[in-house]
């Protein structure tokens, strides 16, 4: 008694897990076409708008077009590339496909006796057209997904093939694939989830958050408004527009965003750094590269191992570091931080308010150091500069403000010259500290 329960439970469980499979198999028109036979079956089921198609296949490539109709219409095409009919109808027979009806939804299932694995000579393949208002929920085991523009929500999956979609509006778009390219036109009014064990993403205007993901390829992103994620195990990465906030890495690739309305977050195991004006901090950090930031709305932290770093202006601190490179640094709106194993380094200071802080820490290994400031700063100056044995030429500290320098001639083993800067500004302040061996110092007024 207890077995039959048992039973009689299973066949409930799986009647409602998988009730189309209680449906009767669709079959089509059999025909020969370029050398191959072919099933076709077409059916057009009513529907209303805002319901959702779901397709689960062991296989094949499927393809949604939308239109104005309140109508379904599934063509699944099995083809079998062989010499005898009677053959090609045994495949055919064992290609089992059912189509139902709940509500306002359409579900289609295929089933091959050899499931993943495939086979070259017999494929199976779905083309299917629903109304524009409607939702897509795909999966297959072996294809690629193409979706036209559509009204609603989107969900695909492939365990291989590239993924396509259309313009979607005022839906989520939830897309993955284990190895193939993704693109998406664009998104309005809704989210993207994409990631691809292996390829390239790319995707047009989200007006909504973004995260994607790649094991290998590049990423391109158009404008988006809410937050963004991208990142990629090897590849460059590229955005148009970032909107509330911007998070990208790649393992080894160049960076690029042209503009963004908030703050930014990148890093690259290997690879230049370049950004646009945004309104937001930034940070960026590369292992090898150089790094190259417009105006940023806030605090500035930008490091490399090696290479240059730009910095057109920021709305407060700035703190860069690169192992080997110059440093510019221009239009500060806090204190500034800036260090280099060897290279010159300019920066500009443009704020002078007591209640910011104006520290500024400038250091070079070997390289010519300019500071400028504004005339009415409170400051104290702790000026090194270092002259070798071996120098090629003698070097100075050359000031527009008033400060004490002076000249430490070291005779010891070394043989080197030590010449200090010191001394108080407009009564005295934050700390201006620079140090540099074998470069001039100039510290200017702000013009």
């Amino acid at each position: 008694m207890k077995n039959r329960l048992n039973k009689l439970s299973l066949i409930i469980l799986l009647a409602l897990l998988f009730p189309v499979l209680g449906l009767p198999q669709e079959r089509g028109e059999i025909f020969r076409e370029a050398g191959e036979y072919i099933e076709r079956i077409d059916k057009t089921i009513k529907v209303k708008e805002g319901g959702e198609l779901r397709v689960i296949s062991d296989e094949g490539p499927i393809y949604i077009e939308s239109w104005n109709k309140k109508e379904v219409r599934i063509v699944v095409i099995k083809r079998a590339g062989v010499g005898r009919e009677s053959e090609a109808r045994k495949y055919f027979d064992e290609i089992k496909v059912w189509i139902d009806k709940s509500g306002n939804d359409v579900s289609v299932k295929g089933e091959t006796p050899w499931g993943r694995r495939g086979r070259r000579r017999h494929r199976l393949e779905y083309e299917i057209t629903v109304p524009y208002k409607y939702n897509v929920n795909l999966r297959t085991e072996g294809g690629s997904l193409t979706i036209d523009d559509l009204d609603g929500n989107v969900k695909g999956e492939t365990d291989g093939g590239s993924i396509k979609v259309g313009q979607i509006k005022n839906g989520n778009v939830n897309i993955s694939t284990a190895g193939g390219s993704i693109k998406i036109k664009e998104v309005k009014n809704g989210n993207v989830n994409a990631e691809t064990a292996g390829g390239s993403i790319k995707v047009g205007d989200v007006n909504g958050n973004l995260n994607v993901h790649t094991s290998g390829g590049s990423i391109n992103l158009g404008k988006i408004t809410g937050k963004g994620v991208a990142k990629t195990s090897g590849g460059s990465i590229t955005v148009v527009e970032a909107g509330e906030d911007l998070e990208l890495s790649t393992s080894g690739g160049s960076i690029s965003v042209n503009f963004a309305n908030g703050p930014i977050d990148v890093k690259t195991s290997g690879g230049s750094i370049s950004i646009g004006d945004t309104k937001g901090d930034v940070s960026a950090s590369t292992a090898g590269g150089s790094i190259h930031i417009g105006l940023a709305g806030g605090m500035v932290k930008a490091e490399t191992a090696g290479g240059k770093i730009t910095v057109e202006g920021s709305e407060g601190p700035v703190e860069v570091e690169t192992a080997g490179g110059s440093i510019e640094i221009l239009e500060a709106h806090g204190y500034i931080e800036a260090e280099t194993a060897g290279g010159d380094i300019d920066a500009e200071m443009v704020v002078s308010d007591k209640k910011t802080d104006t520290h500024v820490t400038l250091e070079t290994a070997g390289g010519d150091i300019t500071l400028y400031l504004p005339e009415d700063l409170q400051a104290t100056f702790n000026v090194r500069l270092e002259i070798t044995r071996r120098a090629w030429r003698d070097y100075k500290i050359y000031s527009d403000f008033p400060i004490s320098i002076n000249d430490e001639d070291d005779s010891g083993w070394r043989g080197r010259r030590v010449l200090r800067g010191e001394g108080d500004i407009n009564g005295g302040g934050d700390e201006i500290r620079i140090e540099t061996t074998n470069g001039d110092i100039r510290i200017k007024k702000l013009r």
